[in-house]
């Protein structure tokens, strides 16, 4: 009887086993057929839709207050060296999903295309989106030399340390980055190197006669915004990383009275904009 219950348990084991192999090897047929067809695991894990363009092709679109009305070169505000604060200006572009950061710099020519030159001054536009984990506006923000933020100083910058037109600094884990670098404005020259590895994307700025400014289109040289599937390596990426930057949210709004797309700005001041983030 012992040698017909042994018999017994050994049936039991083998179809244990046999089913474990079963199920093992259909895994790794459906991994192999994965890895065979080049279906990378993010995009497997993506909705399809997830990289649709919403849109053609980089919209223009004016810049105007939360009343509607056309904003101009010369109500923004200029940061010097000696600035001991700057307000937060932000406006989405190049869909309404994403904020980008607006400085007035005095005294300097920042270098490159999509940057309005007014006198002395350079008016740049760069995205409001962390490069690191993702995070935005008012977390990142521009903070001229005299204002060092307190997150800065925990991580050594002072006075002499802190750049004379300051940095734009991430609050959630300490990314810097130069704004008078234009595109090339990762920072890494501070006491603690930047968690990020590729600056923020520019954003082309242009204006005409009566002083309107435009948002026309990134800087192709690191115009991945972060959360797009696509990512920077300082190549020119064209039309690829347009189709993905106009992925992924909502288009901007088209105003029938301009005719032409807008975008509203807003300000954590109460300067020339009513509207407060």
């Amino acid at each position: 009887m012992g040698d017909k219950m042994n018999e017994k348990d050994d049936t039991e084991s083998n179809g244990v086993d046999q089913t474990r192999r079963t199920f093992l090897k259909g895994a790794a047929a459906s991994l192999g057929a994965l890895l065979v067809g080049g279906v990378s695991v993010e995009r497997f894990f993506v909705p399809k839709s997830r990289n649709q363009p919403v849109t053609s092709s980089y919209p223009k679109a004016i810049i105007v207050d939360t009343s509607g009305n056309p904003v101009t070169v010369s109500q923004i505000p200029s940061a010097t060296t000696s600035s001991s604060n700057y307000p937060i200006m932000s406006f989405n572009y190049p869909l309404q999903d994403e904020p980008n950061i607006l400085i007035r710099l005095h005294g300097i020519k920042i270098p490159g295309p999509g940057i309005i030159y007014s006198g002395r001054d350079s008016i740049l536009a760069l995205s409001g989106i962390c490069q690191h984990l993702g995070c935005t506006v008012p977390l990142l923000d521009y903070h001229p030399h005299e204002s060092i933020p307190f997150e800065a100083q925990l991580i050594g910058y002072t006075s002499a340390n802190w750049p004379s037109y300051g940095l734009l600094y991430c609050k959630c884990h300490g990314s810097q980055y130069d704004p008078t670098k234009g595109a090339d404005n990762l920072y890494n020259d501070g006491p603690a190197p930047s968690p990020a590895n590729h600056s923020l994307p520019q954003v082309f700025l242009e204006t005409d006669s009566n002083g309107y400014i435009y948002a026309s289109g990134m800087n192709p040289v690191n115009a991945v915004i972060r959360g797009h599937l696509w990512q920077p390596d300082g190549a020119v990426h064209g039309k690829l990383v347009e189709s993905e930057n106009l992925s992924g949210g909502t288009e901007l709004l088209f105003d029938s009275r301009l005719n032409m797309y807008k975008t509203v700005i807003v300000s954590s001041s109460n300067g020339p904009w009513p509207g407060s983030l």
